[in-house]
């Protein structure tokens, strides 16, 4: 075993992502491949026990389920990388922006 061989978690724990829950969002888009797309703009994420949720403009943006999610804040600090798994399984990779810096 080497000094930088220690094993990533997948996985955040229901505290972990409440760390994000109410954060104000400028817009969110999705990866698909190499190409990004708009799912919508000015609203907020939310998240329960069962459910991650961006809502945008009054209407659900993005919706994942919270076990083997994943929400990593991005480098310069103005969004959040969001992993994980719709209600049918299939794996979402999107990126919310928030609408300041200062929250």
């Amino acid at each position: 075993m080497g000094l930088f061989s220690k094993k990533k978690k997948d996985t955040m724990t229901l505290s972990q992502l409440k760390v994000f829950d109410k954060k104000a969002i400028s817009y969110v888009v999705q990866r698909l491949g190499g190409e990004e797309k708009l799912l919508g703009r000015q609203g907020a994420i939310s998240v329960t026990d069962d459910n991650i949720v961006i809502v945008c403009n009054g209407k659900e943006a993005l919706r994942l389920v919270t076990g083997g999610a994943v929400i990593a804040a991005l480098l310069s600090g103005n969004g959040a990388v969001i992993k994980g798994f719709d209600e049918k399984g299939t794996p979402v990779h999107a990126i919310a922006y928030y609408s300041n810096l200062r929250q």
